[in-house]
């Protein structure tokens, strides 16, 4: 189980297309990506990211152990991210998360 968790759902367009070019970008820091479905799976040393497009844009989650490798990963995401498509100035607001991916109790963005 990781330590620290959250989630940010960023309001863009195409998010399948952004999802696979953000893995592209970031794989060489990575020990793996893997598919799940339509989920895009990296997985570092103490933390893994899952990318999941969604209708209206994406969802990102990172789960770390420690809070340094945490933050990177956070950050590493979001700076590929403006690599690859424009994200507004407050479209990347990470939120803390429970155990379960993406549970958004009815609530769809």
């Amino acid at each position: 189980m990781y330590k620290h968790i959250a989630e940010s759902f960023v309001p863009i367009a195409h998010a399948r297309c952004v999802a696979e070019q953000l893995c592209a970008k970031c794989c060489s820091y990575c020990l793996s990506v893997a598919i799940a479905d339509a989920d895009k799976l990296l997985t570092f040393e103490d933390a893994r990211a899952i990318l999941r497009p969604a209708d209206a844009g994406l969802q990102m989650r990172v789960e770390g152990q420690n809070l340094v490798i945490f933050c990177g990963v956070r950050m590493l995401l979001q700076g590929q991210l403006a690599a690859v498509t424009t994200v507004q100035t407050n479209g990347v607001e990470w939120q803390p998360a429970g155990r379960v991916p993406f549970k958004t109790d009815g609530f769809v963005p």
